[in-house]
Order: C-alpha cells, then sequence, then structure tokens
C-alpha cells in the first residue's frame, strides 16, 4: 500500500462520513423529487402503502392528486436545486468555472429561499400531519431563511468560509426531508405510530440531522472552519 492509500486509510470517520451522509441525502432527495414529478400518484399507492401504511398511501397521495400543481412545481424546484448544489460542491467545477458558479449560485440562494416557503405552503396545502406538522415546517424555513441571510451577507463581504458554512448550513437542512421518508416506514409499519403522528414527528427530525451533519463536516479536518482556526491559531 503506498504512502497516500496509509493516509487514506488514517483518515478519521468524521472527514469522510459526513460528506458521504451528505451526498446519500442528496440522492435521495433527488429521487424523491423526481418520483413526484414522473410517475403518477395512483402508481404510487401500492408501493407507499407497503412501506409506509395505507393510510399514509391513501390521503396523502390522493391530497397530491387531488391538486397536483403545488406538489408539482415543489419538486421541479427541489430537483434544480440538487442538481445546482452538486455542481456548487464539486471543487472542481467551482474553481474551473468561477462565472458560471456565480451565476449558479444566486439560482441557488433562490431554490433556498423559494423551497422552504413551498413546503411551508405544502403542509398547510397537504394537511396529512395537522397544526402540528406544519410548526416544524415554520421553524426549519425560519432557520434556512436565515442561513441564507447569513450567507448573502457573507459573501457580500468576500467572507468566502463564512458563506460555504452558512450555504452548506441551508443545503443540509433542505435536503434532510429525505430522512422522512426513512422513518415513516420505521415508525408507522414496524413500531406501529399513528401515521398523522409519525409524520409531524419526522417533520422535527429529518432536518435536524441534515443540520448536524453539515456541522460535523464543516468541523472535519480540512473542512472550512477547521481551517479557519488554523489560520487563526498560526
Amino acid at each position: 500500500m503506498s504512502a497516500a492509500e496509509h493516509a487514506v486509510a488514517r483518515r478519521p470517520v468524521r472527514s469522510w462520513l459526513p460528506p458521504l451522509l451528505l451526498i446519500g441525502l442528496g440522492l435521495g432527495a433527488l429521487g424523491i423529487a423526481l418520483t413526484n414529478v414522473l410517475i403518477p400518484f395512483p402508481d404510487q399507492v401500492a408501493s407507499v402503502a407497503t412501506f409506509s401504511g395505507k393510510v399514509y398511501a391513501d390521503e396523502q397521495l390522493g391530497n397530491f392528486e387531488h391538486f397536483p400543481l403545488l406538489i408539482h412545481a415543489h419538486a421541479i424546484l427541489g430537483t434544480v436545486f440538487v442538481l445546482i448544489a452538486a455542481l456548487q460542491f464539486w471543487p472542481r467545477f467551482r474553481n474551473s468555472y468561477r462565472r458560471a458558479h456565480r451565476i449558479l449560485g444566486y439560482v441557488a440562494l433562490a431554490c433556498l429561499v423559494i423551497l422552504p416557503i413551498s413546503g411551508v405552503v405544502s403542509a398547510i396545502v397537504y394537511p396529512f400531519a395537522g397544526f402540528a406538522g406544519v410548526i416544524p415546517n415554520i421553524v426549519w424555513m425560519t432557520a434556512i431563511l436565515f442561513c441564507v441571510a447569513m450567507a448573502w451577507s457573507a459573501i457580500r463581504r468576500r467572507d468566502i468560509v463564512q458563506h460555504e458554512a452558512w450555504v452548506l448550513r441551508a443545503t443540509a437542512m433542505t435536503i434532510g426531508i429525505t430522512l422522512s421518508r426513512l422513518y415513516v416506514p420505521l415508525l408507522v409499519p414496524v413500531l406501529g405510530m399513528e401515521p398523522h403522528r409519525a409524520l409531524a414527528l419526522v417533520f422535527w427530525m429529518g432536518q435536524g440531522e441534515g443540520l448536524l451533519i453539515a456541522e460535523l463536516w464543516l468541523r472535519r479536518p480540512g473542512g472550512p472552519l477547521a481551517r479557519r482556526l488554523a489560520r487563526a491559531a498560526a
């Protein structure tokens, strides 16, 4: 094994696991969005009922089918955002195509404003979890919009490190909704939780865990906050 291979093998878990988890969340968010855009809701009922229960499948997908415009718009915007985010966080693209990176950055920030707002609207229009499902969406919307505002302020000051950090936090919370698709099958069919309560609960969990993963990534060896601390200590 070469010296480089030994170095990779010795890398601590916190340096590679958070990026891997965030990539997984991004792929999951992309899969969920494309499913809602490309597959008719009646065709999803059987598979969703298998993993999340018949009540969830019938009511939630029935609500989507009754008024599909909002969920389709939300899903299309989510697809656009995930694809842009993949380019924005790719160092080779960011360093080689700076003008494209800057233009796409404006689009990404706009998506990070619209997506959480449309998420709150969706929780109201498709009220499967009722008022209990709206509250966490409002909390996370507020957190995401705060991160976007801080990211905008940082880039206006040419503070690239803080800009990257705040954008990552907003992104991680936005794609953290992916985890709801993992937790509902666990809470409803496996643990027997009432599906309306389960969905309200996972709205709290998914985005919060996305934010935690982002913080671990930011503080990983070689991460932006670690680099800033190292420069300050030098």
